[in-house]
């Protein structure tokens, strides 16, 4: 039989891993794996686990929220490991599985998983050695997948995060950023600022489909200037809200590598995840890096 680990984050989300974790491991069992299952109990255990034992595995599933997928695809570079890759979404926004169309489902993705076939993505490297699968973010917006707690997650899913969201913007404050993407310089104050390989950042801000393509070795960022009156926060909340990015109070640009230049206090985040703050960030889009059948 073919060998497959099933990694199983018991507390994503609502949960639901923990519900249907036999119904999953049956449907692998039915398709000629023999399964193997790690549950996770603190940050970091995917991305060690993985890193020690994929090599040897014949395919690697990631069950959990875009948290736990962030771990086993570090885990599997880090690793320098080329094993395919599955997931089964059951976070509270699932903002990597929206961008693929993966099903959110339990035991849909994990029919589609031993039916489907691997197809090569770009993963960012967030230097020198953090990888990010879907978005790297600062300024408002955020901290709002760290800072929503994981009962609120596990009630109220994705309103906990656009109440959160929506609660961040009495935080705003201008952050002075240089920017040099593709050799091309932007420099002045903003609110936010994503590079991003998802058509969802966090489940409040939304890119359309045919704006993202998640294997053309390009990031999509988005940067919002900080206003100058509440006339022009007005038109940057509207163009968000109608999603016209292309709009002059925003900046929409694509690019393979990011020198981002600024304060030590901005802080990060990495697929949800705080990632601490540096005053210059280096951001590269690692080209295929990771086979996830889908």
């Amino acid at each position: 039989m073919k060998s497959l680990c099933l990694i199983v984050n018991p507390n994503a989300g609502t949960r639901q891993a923990r519900r249907f974790l036999p119904e999953i491991i049956s449907v692998f069992n039915r398709a000629g794996y023999l399964c193997s299952v790690y549950i996770t109990e603190k940050r970091d255990d995917a991305a060690v686990f993985t890193r020690a034992n994929a090599g040897g595995m014949d395919l690697i599933v990631a069950c959990g929220g875009d948290g736990t997928l962030n771990e086993v695809i570090s885990g599997l570079l880090l690793g320098g490991h080329r094993t395919p890759l599955g997931y089964i979404p059951c976070g509270s926004t699932n903002d990597f599985a929206n961008g693929l169309g993966l099903p959110v489902a339990p035991l849909i993705a994990a029919e589609k998983i031993v039916s489907g076939r691997p197809c090569m993505l770009d993963v960012g490297l967030f230097a020198p050695d953090r990888y990010f699968s879907y978005t790297a973010s600062f300024g408002a917006f955020t901290s709002v997948s760290w800072s929503t707690s994981q009962n609120a997650k596990n009630l109220l899913g994705h309103t906990a995060y656009v109440l959160e969201g929506i609660r961040s913007l009495a935080d705003i404050h201008p952050i002075h950023m240089r920017i040099t993407a593709d050799g091309q310089i932007y420099e002045e104050d903003y609110i936010f600022g994503a590079v991003c390989n998802s058509t969802s950042l966090g489940g409040v801000l939304k890119l359309e489909n045919s704006d993202v393509h998640m294997s053309d070795g390009l990031f999509e960022t988005l940067l919002i200037p900080f206003p100058a009156d509440l006339l022009a926060l007005n038109r940057i909340l509207n163009a968000l809200r109608i999603r016209h990015y292309d709009d002059d109070s925003l900046q929409f640009l694509r690019a393979s590598s990011f020198l981002f230049e600024g304060g030590p206090d901005v802080t990060w985040t990495l697929d949800g995840e705080a990632a601490g703050g540096s005053a210059r960030v280096e951001i590269r889009n690692v080209h295929n890096a990771i086979s996830l059948v889908c």
